[in-house]
């Protein structure tokens, strides 16, 4: 009895785990190309800082199209079809995986960053962020998630990929290659950009309060200033939406990096033995599946919180909608009389 239901079991959670996938896959894409479209069509998102934007949603756009679509494609696979693999297509799967997913976060970090320019100095801002900088920083982004995913593909790597895409003779059993690059992976590819938006988003902050409490004690103008009072409600936004921000990446990125780190360094603590209860197994799988789809997750949330938060990409959502919307009826009116 015990063993049929230990049969049955990971076939009914990857049947959960699979629809999962395809569930952030379409959302993903739906939500990214969006922000893509309406960043073409209105020209009052034509700027600098919104080109961060619209790279990190093609970076998110590759989760989808094609991250997560290979992720698939390896469940579906029995363990003689992975091991039988092109070693072309396992090396891809590696850096794919890497690429997307790094310059994800390197995005968000440089995001953090030009926000605080534009919060902290905004006269100087419009002068130092041009459309020119803006485009050398994100060919910065792309060298920098080139290099790392190149080097993920090689063989003398050790690497499997941020959520393991090498399989078969992709495969590394070799414990200190993989220690090697995955504590490398973990200070550049997350560490190191958890920390620099951190204290960004803490800078901001604490310009966001100066401002607040200035403004409170008249030395920013009058208070009932209807032009102030605005700032002031700006501000208390800004300080929401920050929340929102780094609590939804560390939660979307800290559980996988952990679970890397254990998995390397601790490995008995997620290993299941013979001897193990039912639940114990079960739990296992869960947590360690749960762990491998949260920084897709993140792809998908992305164009929630840095395009429907943003005031200007709600405006030109809700224009593009009314667009839609609207043409039906125009086309009915202009439809010729028999």
């Amino acid at each position: 009895m015990t063993e049929n239901r230990l049969a049955k079991f990971p076939e009914r959670f990857f049947l959960f785990y699979e629809i999962m996938l395809i569930f952030i896959a379409i959302c993903t894409l739906l939500g990214n190309a969006l922000v893509l479209i309406v960043t073409w069509r209105e020209r009052s998102l034509h700027q600098p800082n919104k080109y961060f934007i619209v790279f990190l949603a093609v970076a998110d756009l590759i989760v989808g199209v094609l991250v997560i679509p290979f992720k698939l494609y390896q469940l579906n696979l029995d363990p003689e079809q992975k091991n039988s693999i092109s070693i072309h297509l396992c090396r891809f799967l590696v850096w794919i995986d890497t690429f997307a997913l790094t310059t994800s976060i390197y995005t968000l970090t440089f995001i953090s960053v030009d926000r605080y320019l534009k919060i902290s100095k905004p006269l100087q801002y419009k002068s130092r962020m041009t459309t020119s900088r803006s485009v050398k920083i994100i060919f910065l982004i792309v060298f920098i998630s080139s290099s790392i995913a190149t080097y993920a593909a090689t063989p003398f790597a050790g690497s499997s990929g941020i959520l393991d895409g090498g399989v078969g003779p992709c495969s590394v059993n070799d414990l200190n290659e993989i220690k090697g690059f995955y504590t490398l992976l973990s200070i550049i590819a997350f560490m190191l950009p958890t920390i620099c938006i951190i204290i960004m988003y803490v800078l901001i902050f604490l310009v966001v309060h100066k401002r607040q409490k200035m403004f409170l004690n008249g030395e920013l103008g009058q208070i009932n200033n209807p032009s102030r009072q605005a700032v002031f409600r700006q501000d208390l936004k800004v300080i929401k939406m920050l929340l929102v921000v780094v609590g939804v990446f560390i939660c979307c990125w800290c559980p996988r990096i952990i679970t890397i780190v254990l998995s390397i360094y601790h490995p008995t603590l997620l290993y299941v033995s013979n001897n193990s209860s039912l639940s114990t197994i079960h739990g296992i799988y869960i947590l360690f599946y749960t762990m491998r789809a949260l920084p897709l997750l993140n792809s998908m949330c992305n164009p929630i919180i840095y395009a429907c938060l943003d005031q200007t990409y709600r405006k030109a959502f809700i224009r593009v909608f009314h667009q839609i919307i609207r043409r039906p009826d125009v086309r009915r009116q202009q439809s010729p009389i028999a």
